[in-house]
């Protein structure tokens, strides 16, 4: 068994003071990356985009605990719910959901992750639905060393979010202040993304140092992976099968090719993934 790791890649920032966002280039960590197809920091405010469509990925907002205000979210399934800081909301848009997210307070900060989970060709077309976890309802695991994993979904040493997604994905929210262990199984792969601090990350032979607002990919047929604390710092771990299909973006749909892409159009055009009046 054996971990492969992509090249280090730095977020880049893009937008403004009422939207601002460090993306990381997914394309850029290479075959590492599947399933994530988006990986974005945000911090916004007002109401950044109207109601628009999704298919065939499922969308998922995290609100960091620092996040100054909540996050509003609406969709054509009839949801609109809030959720505060801690709180994640996960949209399997399948094949084809209209929704809309924003701060619930117009005024306060909004602070979050949001992430685009690629669906293989099995779900492409599932029935679109809605997950979501209130902070409290969040599993944490923590140690004497000062480490605390916030497990929104997948399991981490014994402990299981309440959250299952359509494919299983691990999405761990890590305070680091010492070492943490994670085994990545076969024909998974993760990406680690570094919000603030130093990280050492190794596995056998292999050994890789992460900043803030830098991430890095790891993929091959599985193994152990440790991550050290260079300095105290605070990481997210994606973590999924890798998804050996073609992938084709057009626009807010994630297909496998043009005719399906063309599909979902049509079906978003009929009305068939519902209808979403903006907030008024």
């Amino acid at each position: 068994m054996s971990i492969h790791f992509s090249g280090v890649i730095a977020s880049v920032a893009q937008g403004n003071g009422s939207f601002s966002v460090k993306a990381v280039k997914i394309d850029q960590l290479g075959q590492g990356a599947s399933p994530v197809l988006v990986l974005d920091e945000f911090r916004v405010t007002g109401r950044p985009f109207p109601p628009h469509p999704h298919a065939g990925f499922s969308a998922v907002t995290y609100v960091f605990e620092d996040s100054q205000g909540d996050l509003r979210s609406r969709d054509s399934l009839g949801n609109d719910v809030i959720t505060g800081p801690g709180g994640i909301v996960w949209t399997l848009a399948g094949r084809g959901v209209i929704h809309e997210e924003l701060p619930a307070d117009s005024k306060r900060e909004l602070h979050g992750l949001q992430i685009f989970v690629n669906l293989s060709s099995r779900d492409k077309l599932a029935v679109p639905r809605m997950f979501r976890l209130e902070p409290r309802q969040v599993p944490e695991w923590r140690n004497d060393a000062g480490n605390r994993v916030r497990v929104l979904t997948g399991s981490f040493e014994g402990l299981s979010s309440p959250l299952v997604p359509a494919e299983p994905f691990d999405f761990f929210d890590v305070t680091l202040h010492d070492t943490l262990s994670f085994d990545l199984k076969n024909a998974h792969t993760a990406v680690v993304y570094v919000l603030d601090g130093r990280v050492i990350v190794r596995s056998d032979s292999r050994e890789q140092k992460l900043e803030g607002e830098q991430a890095l990919a790891l993929y091959g047929n599985g193994g152990r992976v440790k991550f050290e604390a260079d300095a105290p710092s605070h990481l997210v771990i994606l973590a999924g099968a890798e998804i050996h299909e073609p992938v084709l973006a057009s626009g807010p749909f994630m297909m496998n090719d043009r005719s399906q892409v063309e599909a979902a159009v049509a079906r978003y055009q009929a009305g068939e993934m519902g209808h979403l009046e903006p907030v008024s």
